[in-house]
């Protein structure tokens, strides 16, 4: 009995504890005892070399083609080592019997793949050599075929010397032979400053390069054709992360270049003639600014690969107040004027649109903040299907440590460097801090979620982890992990898919035609129930690392496979029909006979005119920063036009358009012609008006004329409430020609919307005006107003709206179907009001429930959305594509009032973390604004991790006026008859803010679609920017929620920040797009242009 009791009591422990996904194999079994030591001193150091603490790659393969995946690592110092596996998990040390120990500094990355065609693993070595006291070259160690290699660089034509990083094998030319991509880096010297025209100045140490395999005829000798291939080699191209894909899903292979510093990253898209065209600006809008590890893989499951590139902000909120943080405004636009592209220090994942576009999603999954990170793996590892993220980090000291970049600033020392020989570089190293952090690990949850599962699958490891790669060393079906860490050993993790769940996978193995045996390149897709599946075999896996040749599937509980397809680099395909999970399958090159045809999309929704010509006009703001009157506010309030109008002005049945300006430019009214073509309509006062910027319009009948005049708001922000630019303008209609008005009452203020309903049901329209923003006094609440029509072409100020917030939008619709229309707006740092109309007032619903949703709203729209007889409500919120996620537990909040008190008010925003409250603001930002401060905060220690209210009394906090924010989503609110019912839009929805909202019926199925447009680029640096958008459109179910149309589909390309959009036809086939200091666009759908 007792006996049964203690195996009970052990059972139960048993069941309690739970197996994690990855577990570390101890060295003591695997054998696996390597360590990248680093030894610092006087001559080399992070001071003489400042990639010192990258670390060491790691690379596997089979050496010896036992189907065992065998274990190179790279040590910077130190010996490297060869593992060969022996099964069970278990390697044995054979460098010195093969001969790759690669003795002396400086080792970087290591790749393993068969690079002569003989059917057996050759290893690839880059170093930095040349530099210093380092001395070596490349080293390519040919593979015997006894468990011995044999170091043939220079019969290679690759044993280069200079600043390597990392290579990567591809048949760029789809010869049969596999040619190199030379990744390198460079250092700072005085070269490497100055535009970005500096990028075409070649440097032979640094730039990187590509070498042509000369294999197929005959030839051993690589051949460099950097210059005829289009590759740039410059040294300001800090090269840390290399990936190869076929991005835009052409068949021929595309190269992703991460770039360290302020270059830009590098898109080369593959022309297929054996030249390539440097396109990263035409793709993508916005990358990483440290870039430095990089991978591309499909995190949707839609054939198309995405890219994800690590950077190095902290998520700790101490460690981010105390490190160097975004360039200020002014600094951030000369690098754009120097030609640079935007670059913001976060990790990004560019999602592939499919149409030639990506979009940067990383804040919106919360993959954005891992720190100072090296080797991103995007792979199935848990075989759910859904490919997950593996992120390795940590830096030995913190160079970026604003306290010890003020202890370098300082007299004494500048002056030791350079008069006091006794002055030691380990000496400065020493005062910087150590950076130990996690390891993280993210779930694809798919539906665009990712969790944070670094604890519950074993992988916080906490030190400094560079380089890493996975692969099945146990041949069980699922993806272990060999981890480089300095000053550590090395971690080999096992993988446990297989024994804590019941997912299936496939796995894939190549035997590829001619020199390409291991068929490096080859694309995969699989087709089942409808989903899809695709992977591409490039090795290239891990910052300076690389995997063996094969790609695993995860199937989650799917048993059987419909279809599966390959690709290969020589543009033949293969079809498998109906194969069974839980195995290995081999594709052999010889068996795939069809060439494949590229055919472009044909079948777009909307077709993009712009290059049409249509309409000559573009939106050019004056330059003005806001930045510099109001340091702390989130985004500029200035650039918000164009104003845009759409009305058929001289009765030809063709819709004219009126196009509003911003400060020092004309506006211009421009008459729609048969040809599909607008011609400016010459307007004198319109002409005269040039100072005032204009953000909204609308033509309707001011006098019951039968004709249409115009109404036009005016904005702006730099303009004080004295200035005359500052009015609205009414512009009365005669034979075609505007006049201005002088019977508007003088409103000076800066506005934002103007919507026109006739609310005292008298035969003349009444305006609602909407108050945008106080003039220097962001957060204060301008008034919004009704104006009653005087009959006479005149108006006068009806209500006066004195704390209805910072209004963006507002409509009139009649929700409660008494025949009358009703207002609802909404607002910036405000929530979303609506009020009655009863014939002789507006009264405000307070059981509305917009009344407790704020957020950064700036559009609506009123639809039946469900087609249940009642008005529902589209908002256009910021989204959440952002840093901050506000919520109500944990709202953004904006403090107003005079802190320093110099008669002026200052804006802080906070957000919370962990139930604690945090200003947006760093040190300096705060102390440039508030200079008191700096007395109370003299180190960025001192204020680093402080909570607001230990940055400022209770009494002050208290004493502000205070605006807080709980929801960045956009959204509907369906109406019930009752009450209204909150639904997010979908979450691809979020990308961007939304600026303005469209509605239609696209498909003709009787049901509201939505076109949704946005972006804001003229944003606080702490915020990037937010550009990821380029037109939404959602497809309405009839329930009140919409499926996404992918770009592919919509054929939605729109590039900008996009303020206005309007139709410019009764049947809404066609929209006018209004984009801030951009031209004006036009869209149409396709089968009715």
């Amino acid at each position: 009995m007792r006996y049964l009791l203690i195996l009970f009591i052990c059972l139960l422990i048993s069941c309690e504890k739970k197996v994690s996904l990855f577990n570390q194999v101890s060295y003591l079994n695997s054998k696996i005892d390597f360590r990248n030591d680093l030894t610092e001193n006087q001559n080399f150091n992070l001071v003489e070399y400042l990639y010192y603490y990258n670390g060491g790659g790691v690379s596997t393969g089979d050496i010896n083609n036992d189907g065992l995946v065998d274990i190179y690592i790279s040590s910077n110092q130190g010996s490297n080592k060869l593992y060969l596996n022996l099964g069970g998990l278990s390697f044995k040390d054979i460098t010195d019997l093969s001969g790759v120990g690669s003795e002396g500094e400086w080792k970087t990355g290591v790749y393993m793949v068969d690079i002569n065609g003989d059917g057996f693993v050759d290893i690839f070595q880059t170093r930095l050599g040349g530099y210093k006291n380092i001395a070596g070259k490349n080293e390519l160690y040919i593979n015997n075929g006894d468990l011995t290699f044999s170091e043939r660089a220079s019969e290679y034509g690759l044993d280069f010397e200079g600043f390597s990083t990392h290579v990567a094998f591809f048949d760029y030319d789809a010869d049969g032979d596999l040619d190199i991509y030379l990744l390198n880096h460079s250092v700072h010297t005085e070269r490497s400053y100055g535009s970005s025209e500096l990028r075409f100045n070649k440097s032979e140490k640094s730039g990187d390069k590509l070498f042509e395999n000369k294999l197929n005829e005959g030839n051993f000798k690589f051949k460099d054709v950097s210059e005829k291939s289009g590759i740039l080699s410059s040294n300001i191209g800090y090269g840390l992360g290399v990936s190869l894909s076929d991005i835009n899903r052409d068949g021929c292979d595309d190269i992703y270049i991460s770039n360290d510093f302020r270059e830009n990253d590098y898109l080369y898209i593959n022309n297929c003639d054996g030249t390539f065209s440097e396109s990263l600006e035409e793709y993508i809008r916005y990358t990483s600014r440290f870039s430095m590890g990089s991978d591309i893989s499909d995190i949707n499951n839609d054939s198309y690969p995405d890219i994800m590139v690590l950077d190095m902000l902290p998520q700790d909120e101490k460690v981010l107040k105390n490190s160097v943080g975004e360039d200020s405004y002014e600094i951030y636009k000369m690098k754009l004027g120097f030609g640079f592209n935007k670059q913001f220090t976060k990790n990004t994942l560019q999602l592939n649109n499919g149409n030639g576009s990506f979009s940067e999603i990383s804040q919106l999954l919360d993959l954005h903040a891992t720190d100072w990170s090296w080797s991103t793996l995007l792979e199935d590892f848990d075989l759910d299907g859904n490919n997950d993220i593996y992120v390795t980090n940590g830096i030995v000291r913190r160079p970026n440590d604003l306290d010890y970049i003020s202890f370098l600033s300082n007299e004494k020392i500048v002056g030791g460097l350079v008069q006091n020989p006794d002055l030691d570089n380990r000496d400065l190293v020493g005062n910087m801090p150590e950076g130990k952090v996690t390891n993280y690990a993210f779930r694809n949850e798919s539906n665009f979620k990712f969790k944070d599962v670094s604890n519950d699958w074993g992988l916080n490891y906490l030190g400094f982890s560079n380089g890493a790669t996975y692969d099945d060393f146990d041949n069980d079906g699922d993806q272990d992990l060999i981890v480089n860490n300095i000053n550590d050993k090395a971690i080999l993790y096992n993988n446990n898919s297989k024994i804590i769940s019941e997912n299936n996978h496939l796995k894939i193995k190549f035997e590829g035609d001619h020199f390409n045996t291991q068929g490096v390149g080859a694309k995969v897709t699989l087709w089942v129930n409808g989903k899809i599946f695709y992977k591409e075999n490039f090795l290239n896996k891990g910052f300076m690392s690389s995997k063996s040749s094969g790609l695993n599937f995860g199937l989650g509980e799917i048993k059987k496979v419909d279809s599966l397809s390959v690709l290969w680099p020589s543009k033949k395909t293969q079809k498998l029909f109906s194969i069974n999970a839980n195995q290995i399958i081999t594709l052999q090159e010889k068996n795939a006979t069809i060439k494949q045809n590229f055919k472009k999309n044909t079948n777009e929704i909307f077709s993009d005119l712009s290059d049409k010509n249509l309409i000559n006009y573009s939106h050019n703001e004056n330059l003005f920063n806001d930045f510099n009157r109001e340091r702390l506010i989130p985004f500029m309030i200035s650039r918000e036009g164009p104003a845009l109008a759409v009305a058929d002005i001289d009765g030809d049945e063709i819709n004219d358009i009126f196009i509003g300006s911003p400060s020092f430019q004309k506006s211009e009214l421009l008459l729609g012609q048969q040809n599909g073509k607008f011609v400016v309509s010459d307007q004198k006062h319109l002409s005269e008006d040039y100072l005032s910027e204009d953000v909204d319009a609308i033509f309707f009948d001011v006098d019951n004329d039968s004709d249409l005049d115009l109404y036009v708001v005016s904005a702006g922000y730099e303009f004080s409430e004295l200035t005359n630019s500052l009015k609205d303008r009414l512009y009365i209609n005669d034979n075609n020609n505007f006049y201005r008005s002088d019977k508007l009452d003088q409103i000076i203020q800066h506005n934002s919307v103007v919507r026109n309903y006739d609310y005292n049901q008298d035969g003349y329209d009444d305006l609602f005006i909407g108050g945008r923003v106080v003039y220097d006094g962001y957060g204060k609440s301008p008034k919004s107003y009704l104006l009653e029509n005087q009959r006479d072409g005149s108006f006068k100020i009806d209500t006066v709206f004195d704390n209805l917030g910072m209004i963006t939008d507002a409509q009139w619709q009649d929700f409660n179907g008494d025949g009358l229309k009703d207002l609802i707006t909404c607002g910036d740092w405000n929530n979303v009001n609506l009020f009655y109309n009863d014939g002789k007032s507006l009264i405000k619903d307070l059981n509305f429930i917009g009344n407790n949703i704020y957020g950064w709203w700036f559009s609506m729209e009123i639809a039946d959305l469900n087609n249940d007889g009642r008005l529902d409500v589209i908002l256009g919120n910021q989204g959440n594509n952002n840093k901050l996620k506000p919520t109500d537990s944990s709202p953004i909040k904006m403090y107003i009032n005079d802190f320093d008190e110099n008669s002026r008010d200052e804006n802080i925003i906070t957000y919370m973390d962990n139930g604690k409250e945090y200003p947006l603001a760093n040190k300096d930002e705060l102390t440039k604004e508030l200079n008191y401060l700096k007395r109370d905060f003299f180190y960025y220690k001192d204020f680093s991790g402080l909570e607001i209210n230990e940055i400022f009394t209770d009494e002050i906090l208290e004493g502000s006026k205070t605006l807080s924010v709980n929801n960045f989503n956009s959204m509907v609110l369906i109406n019930d008859g009752i009450n209204f019912i909150k639904k997010d839009l979908p979450i691809i929805s979020q990308v961007s803010p939304v600026r303005d909202i469209q509605i239609f019926d696209y498909n003709k199925d009787k049901i509201i679609d939505i076109l949704l447009f946005g972006n804001n680029s003229n944003v606080s640096t702490y915020f990037g920017t937010f550009e990821s958008s380029y037109g939404i459109l959602l497809e309405g179910k009839g329930d009140g929620t919409f499926n996404y149309i992918n770009q592919k589909k919509s054929g939605l390309k729109i590039k900008g920040d996009v303020t206005k959009i309007l139709s410019l036809d009764k049947n809404k086939s066609k929209f006018v797009i209004g984009k801030n200091n951009d031209k004006i666009s036009i869209i149409s759908l396709v089968n009715e242009k």
